[in-house]
């Protein structure tokens, strides 16, 4: 009974979201019109533009996530586990709180120019551009490849490092025999997950790049929709985004398969890890590396905080009913995207679980590779259909929360999907056969033997899935309205017609809702 449930309910939810992306589809091609101001060398100029600002992004971070993943293993200093979760909590901003973020630090008015002109320094800078989009991509990026690096290299066994010490080895010849092997597993994969992070940014290349010679394919889907009216270019830039999709998605599940098929067949120390104390020259690379690294994540956030609370009449802009609605909205979509998402990776976790087992490895492929949907279709595809298909439907306030939170919740199916099918598997597996030889078996086995060893994950992927849905402004961007706003779409309308102090309060609210979540996490885990 159980199993057929499962079943029925996996396949049930599989066939509602390729209709929602066929539908989508049907609707783009229905309004297209057939003047159009669309050519291919427009489409090639905007992809190029695409892979390689997504390129130079995802070569940086890497790298500089390399040379401080290197700073935080060998470095020991108090409070260095909390300046670790200081940089990591950066990877969870909304990117309209970092791009008001990187202005107050990079723009002409903000914290760098000012202090060289204090000094006597007379400089600019031109934030918009490349530049620009390329600091906000490394403040976003650097921190998940330090994390990436910064596993692997924990990995590496003490008698490496003891025999290294013994061989006197040093400088580079030290990082090829010893970190270069291990790291070298990992990243791959971390480059080219951050390269698709990158490819597909929205908001980020809307604000800061600074017209068309920068634009990414989903700013220009985006635009083609917004000001042109030109669906026709959407749907070839909609197709070439798929099509260049399945591509990086192909080559990421193979870069992912080699990573961790390497990393899980390498033994765990399970005692303490003997390394070489940092000294010399050496120590004073890896404390400029943290120093400098830090500074770049950390003044930013600090901007946030110091520019919101230092503005003129803070408590009244905090009081401001447009910002409290707009709070209101954005908590009930980042409920109901996150109960979304959770909802629909957990029971297709239960199903693909089975058929993973029984080595059903066709049905197994279908099922588990509509997780991978949102990252191969752009979800501009998604949002446009439906705006078009509904825009001649008023629709009621609840009615749009429902359905901008599961779009919002579709868009995190990938990472979430990922994330429960583990613990669904691990939890299947440990406990199989003593469930067999007790006779427990369906519901049964669930309720007693699996429900106590998910909790814990499925806590975390809420409140993962809460704080990512937060900050989310893509589909947002063609829903909202001054009746229908959300803390990112306020943030984006103060920042374009240049209301910074309302922004900069606005900002503060929102990246201290997007904490909240981590916050609530690192707590339980301290009192486990």
């Amino acid at each position: 009974m159980f199993r057929r449930f499962t079943a029925f309910s996996a396949w049930s939810i599989y066939t509602i979201i390729v209709a929602l992306y066929a539908f989508s589809l049907w609707a783009l091609f229905e309004h297209r019109a057939d003047e159009t101001f669309w050519s291919v060398g427009e489409v090639l100029q905007i992809l190029k533009q695409s892979l390689w600002q997504a390129l130079l992004s995802a070569l940086f971070s890497t790298i500089l996530g390399v040379f401080l993943a290197r700073s935080f293993f060998y470095l020991n200093f108090k409070g260095k586990a909390l300046l670790y979760k200081l940089i990591s909590f950066a990877w969870a901003l909304p990117s309209l709180v970092v791009i008001f973020a990187i202005i107050g630090v990079w723009g002409n008015s903000g914290w760098v120019i000012q202090l060289l002109k204090f000094l006597g320094i007379p400089a600019t800078f031109n934030l918009y551009g490349l530049q620009g989009i390329l600091l906000a991509h490394l403040f976003f990026n650097i921190p998940l490849a330090t994390k990436y690096c910064l596993e692997v290299l924990h990995l590496i066994p003490s008698s490496q490092h003891q025999l290294a010490a013994q061989l006197n080895l040093q400088g580079w010849r030290y990082v090829q025999i010893v970190e270069l092997p291990m790291l070298k597993k990992v990243l791959p994969y971390t480059f080219m997950n951050i390269f698709l992070i990158c490819f597909t940014s929205f908001p980020i290349v809307l604000m800061l790049g600074g017209g068309p010679k920068y634009s990414t394919l989903e700013v220009a889907i985006y635009q083609a929709v917004t000001f042109e009216f030109d669906f026709a270019k959407a749907v070839m830039l909609i197709m070439t985004q798929i099509l260049v999709g399945i591509i990086l998605q192909i080559t990421m599940d193979i870069l992912t398969k080699f990573a961790f098929s390497q990393v899980k067949h390498t033994a765990i120390p399970i005692d303490h890890i003997w390394k070489p104390r940092a000294k010399g020259v050496n120590k004073w690379l890896l404390q400029g590396v943290m120093i400098l690294m830090g500074m770049m994540i950390l003044i930013p956030i600090a901007n946030v905080i110091w520019t919101g609370i230092s503005v003129s009449q803070f408590f009244t802009r905090l009081t401001n009913p447009l910002l409290w609605e707009a709070t209101r909205f954005s908590l009930l979509l980042s409920a109901i995207s996150a109960v979304t998402v959770i909802i629909i990776a957990y029971l297709i976790s239960l199903e693909t679980k089975n058929l993973a087992y029984q080595k059903h490895k066709i049905l197994h492929s279908f099922l588990a590779g509509v997780a991978t949907y949102p990252l191969i279709m752009p979800v501009f595809m998604l949002a446009v259909g439906l705006f078009l298909l509904l825009i001649d439907t008023p629709l009621s306030t609840w009615q749009l929360l429902c359905l901008v939170g599961v779009c919002n919740g579709l868009m995190l199916l990938p990472y979430i999907y990922r994330l429960l099918f583990t613990a669904v598997w691990e939890a299947f597996i440990t406990h199989d056969k003593l469930a067999r030889e007790l006779g427990i078996a369906g519901f049964r086995r669930w309720w007693i033997v699996e429900k106590n060893y998910l909790i814990r994950p499925l806590r975390n992927a809420f409140a993962l899935a809460m704080s990512a849905s937060l900050g989310s402004f893509t589909v947002i961007a063609f829903f909202g309205s001054p009746d229908f706003s959300t803390l990112p779409y306020l943030l984006y309308q103060q920042l374009g017609s240049y209301r910074m102090d309302d922004a900069a309060v606005t900002a503060l609210v929102l990246m201290l809702l997007t904490f909240l979540p981590f916050l609530i996490i690192e707590q339980r885990e301290q009192n486990r």
